[in-house]
């Protein structure tokens, strides 16, 4: 029986290492240098959604704001109703994201004055 029972730990250990290797991809030197060269192009704005009040709103929000072009990360959060997103300022607007999310989802969404100067 012990036998068994060290079999089957020593198979439940390996079964996680494999899902933990999977899950973490791998970096190389050159990569790294790469997405520090994406992140200076980046901007970040966080849009006020007053009507974001629960996690199934949030996954609305990520999923509509995750669609533009540009769009390189999304963060939300329904204790604040806000949202975070992270884009190339190249490629969209954060007036462009703002609408669409307010057409994904039917959430009126707020641009902050300074990103609707920059727009």
């Amino acid at each position: 029986m012990k036998t068994i029972g060290l079999i089957a730990a020593a198979l439940v250990v390996t079964v996680a290492i494999v899902a933990v290797r999977s899950r973490a991809p791998e970096r190389h030197p050159d990569q790294e240098a790469g997405a520090h060269a994406v992140s200076v192009a980046s901007q970040i704005v966080t849009l006020k959604i007053p009507g974001m009040d629960c996690a199934g709103c949030e996954v609305g929000v990520r999923i509509a704001a995750g669609k533009v072009n540009g769009v390189k990360g999304v963060h939300t959060d329904s204790d604040k109703r806000t949202v975070e997103v992270t884009f190339d300022p190249s490629k969209t607007t954060a007036q462009a994201i703002a609408t669409a999310i307010t057409k994904g989802t039917g959430f009126e969404t707020e641009v902050p004055p300074a990103a609707k100067s920059k727009t």
